[in-house]
């Protein structure tokens, strides 16, 4: 795989971050439906577990930068790839989800003026993506749930200085561990209630791992007490 230097791709100054893994299946579908926002990010950054399958030839086919990850894991590669990018707004795309249309938009009308303390966090529907369902149908009969989740997040440069890195000791519980940290800080978070994300289910992901993810989080929880009771 070869590493291209950062270019943009769009119009607003918003650096999208996919973090992926032997995500051919979905990794596509995943990187269209961010260029297909009428306002497109100026960048969309994918960060290359060590993939064994054609994911990187996808990403880079589609006209996006790939760099290999440095470190293992999910979050490893979202923190490499928020370290890589110099927009002034991050958000994510994990390989397995698609952004609904219109998200970007609809997220950047609700940031704040202090953008280093402002983040926006929309609404999603979930859609199996092993092709054995009709994801249309599937979508349009769910009712959204607040999106409190990366790929539903659109936040300022400095929200990340804030809030800090995503934890790469927590597997499946990183996500929770770096919402609660964000709810806990001084940035001001705005849930609105455009759906933003169309989240993949298919039987490999690991939020079905559920022993580790009720391990992660009980540990989550315990510092968010920890951190409360110190205030």
């Amino acid at each position: 795989m070869t590493d291209h230097a950062l270019h943009p791709v769009g119009a607003s100054d918003v650096g999208v971050v996919i973090a992926a893994r032997n995500a051919a299946a979905t990794i596509g579908a995943s990187i269209e439906s961010v260029l297909a926002e009428s306002v497109p990010p100026s960048c969309i950054l994918v960060v290359d577990g060590a993939s064994t399958d054609r994911t990187p030839d996808i990403a880079l086919g589609l006209g996006v930068t790939v760099v290999a990850q440095d470190g293992a894991g999910l979050s490893a590669g979202r923190n490499q790839g928020v370290a890589a990018l110099d927009t002034a707004l991050v958000a994510f795309c994990d390989a397995d989800d698609r952004w609904a249309p219109g998200s970007l938009a609809a997220r950047m009308r609700h940031l704040g003026s202090d953008l280093d303390r402002s983040a926006v966090i929309g609404h999603y529907v979930a859609a199996c993506v092993d092709g054995r369902t009709d994801t249309r149908t599937e979508v349009a009969r769910q009712s959204p749930r607040p999106a409190w989740t990366p790929g539903g997040l659109l936040a300022g440069r400095g929200v990340f200085t804030r809030v800090g890195p995503f934890s790469e000791a927590l597997t499946v519980g990183a996500d929770s561990d770096w919402l609660v940290r964000l709810s806990q800080s001084d940035i001001d978070v705005s849930l609105i209630d455009d759906v933003v994300l169309i989240k993949g289910v298919h039987a490999g992901q690991m939020s079905r791992d559920v022993p580790t993810y009720r391990r992660e989080l009980l540990r989550v929880a315990r510092s968010f007490v920890r951190e409360a009771r110190d205030r």
